[in-house]
């Protein structure tokens, strides 16, 4: 009965010839203090010329380390002389004994490490164990007292090697120090002059701002420019963010591609949910943008019938060649900057130099850190003020070019006007022929359900079939189409959505079902050995 039920206690000699002591208790947030009281027989013995008490109480095969140790030992009587009443104690070399009174002696361990033995040794004179019978007719007294002097010598010499350890360490720490102060006044004079240096760098590169702020912007920026091209400067913020929107930028430049006649949707009947895609070889792929020419032909390597393919098709073709698409995917926004670079929007060498700053800023980091350790107190602040010019200089490097930022501050201010338009006080609203190229854009930036839905309150006719077809809008008739549970374009980004995520990040149903037969702990069977072991019922005293 290894473990006893709460409220029951055995004392016994185990295997081990060791007594062993076990109670059943049962502890909720709470704290308890637990009292051990036993008896030992023929602890002190007495000889000739003297008593003596000599208890290891805490052992070396002790495996419990303690925060504190203390303890008190209490004679029978007082002694009448203090100077025959002596106490020694042993084991860490910080503990400490003495006489609190003419019966009574303490001693006292700071963090005493498991292994390590305490014990204390008290000899009185004789009568103060009269009656013990514990008796050895020799004279013991003088032994006693050479053997605890050679062992105060030891500790003594031991508490001597550790002080002037102590004082050599510090000694070479004060060295240390005004060595690696007079090492700091130099390092903190380097500092200080990459501090002005810096200080004319940021000087010669001042933030880089749009030429004017706009609420709103009705025109497109830049008709030529793609939807990638555009995501390009709308999400870009020093590192830019358009490889996280690749599947609206996908689906924008799908839409884009029909509205230049690459491309044709259809709905297949009766399919709720379900995209037809009808491509048009006759047209003259080199004629797109780079960008462009990627997704068309991603498009063009789904196997098809006639030209033609289901969204449920493209699906399935691009969980089967999933590096390779990830691969086209990377390409768009690869193709997208390298445009922007071109149209010197961007520059690739500035986001080099804001690395290169970047790690400048963290070594100078390091260096604070450094100085604070190695007290080199003068070099702080020059260090600190460093880390702070060079992440700013890095940030000033990872900027745009100012004919970037004014077209991102326009694009800016599109989504803005696209986002609103419906609550303006305008006498106009830009034709429905212009709205085919906004949706395009509204897609990209994630907007396009929005504009669906003011667009049909600015324009009621839109979602006349009729009247959209024989004016020329059956595209933007198609984005309103009722075949869906959502939007056509909703539609169609979640399809592009599902497909790459379920490329880049894996499908999310692949997960293992973990280790067969688990559950919780068995119930085990605790201690070996056979035998059982007897538990008594605790009586309150």
């Amino acid at each position: 009965m290894y473990h006893l039920p709460k409220g029951y206690y055995y004392g016994l000699i185990n295997q081990n010839r060791k007594f062993e002591i076990a109670w059943g208790v049962q502890i909720e947030d709470e704290t308890r203090k637990y009292e051990i009281c036993y008896k030992i027989i023929d602890a002190v013995k007495n000889y000739k010329d003297c008593s003596e008490f000599y208890w290891q109480f805490i052992s070396t095969i002790s495996e419990i380390p303690a925060r504190k140790v203390k303890g008190t030992i209490h004679l029978p009587s007082a002694v009448e002389n203090i100077e025959e009443f002596r106490v020694w104690a042993h084991g860490p070399l910080n503990g400490k004994i003495s006489k609190t009174a003419n019966d009574t002696a303490v001693f006292e361990v700071e963090k005493l490490n498991a292994r390590t033995m305490l014990e204390a040794r008290v000899v009185t004179p004789k009568e103060i164990f009269y009656s013990n019978d514990n008796t050895q007719e020799v004279e013991q007294l003088q032994t006693i007292l050479n053997q605890e002097q050679k062992w105060a010598d030891e500790a003594n010499a031991k508490r001597e090697v550790i002080a002037q350890r102590t004082k050599m360490i510090k000694i070479i720490l004060i060295v240390a120090v005004i060595v690696m102060n007079i090492v700091g006044v130099f390092v903190a004079i380097y500092l200080i002059k990459k501090i002005k240096k810096y200080r004319e760098v940021l000087a010669q590169n001042p933030k880089i701002k749009p030429d004017q702020e706009l609420p709103y912007f009705r025109d497109i920026p830049d008709e030529m420019a793609t939807p990638a091209q555009a995501a390009f400067l709308y999400y870009f913020d020093g590192y830019d963010k358009m490889q996280v929107q690749l599947p609206r930028v996908v689906s924008a430049t799908m839409l884009d591609l029909c509205l230049k006649q690459y491309i044709e949707f259809e709905i297949v009947a009766g399919k709720k949910d379900q995209i037809k895609i009808r491509l048009k070889p006759e047209k003259d792929v080199e004629q797109l943008a780079e960008d462009e020419k990627v997704v068309y032909n991603l498009l063009n390597s789904v196997p098809q019938e006639d030209h033609t393919f289901t969204m449920k098709d493209f699906q399935k073709y691009c969980n089967r060649n999933g590096t390779k698409i990830t691969s086209k995917f990377e390409a768009i926004h690869k193709k997208a900057k390298e445009e922007q670079e071109k149209k010197q929007n961007y520059q690739e060498g500035l986001i080099k130099q804001s690395k290169e700053w970047g790690a400048k800023a963290g070594g100078y980091f390091a260096w604070c850190i450094a100085t604070v350790m190695f007290a080199m107190w003068l070099a702080v602040i020059p260090s600190i003020i460093l880390t702070v010019y060079a992440t700013k200089i890095s940030a000033r490097f990872s900027r745009l070019t100012q004919k970037g930022m004014n077209e991102r501050e326009q694009w800016l201010g599109l989504r803005k006007y696209m986002q609103n338009f419906s609550m303006m006080k305008e006498k106009t609203v830009p034709e429905l022929v212009l709205w085919e190229k906004y949706l395009v854009y509204a897609t990209t930036f994630g907007i396009a359900e929005l504009v669906l839905k003011q667009l049909k309150v600015v324009y009621p006719q839109i979602t006349d079939a009729d009247f959209m077809n024989s004016h020329g809008y059956a595209y933007l008739y198609l984005m309103y189409s009722n075949s869906f549970n959502h939007s056509f374009i909703n539609t169609l980004n979640n399809s592009v959505t599902t497909t790459y995520n379920n490329v880049t990040y894996g499908s999310s149903n692949n997960y293992s079902s973990g280790f067969g037969g688990g559950g919780g702990f068995s119930s085990g069977g605790g201690f070996g050995g056979g035998g059982g072991r007897n538990g008594w019922q605790i009586t309150p005293h």
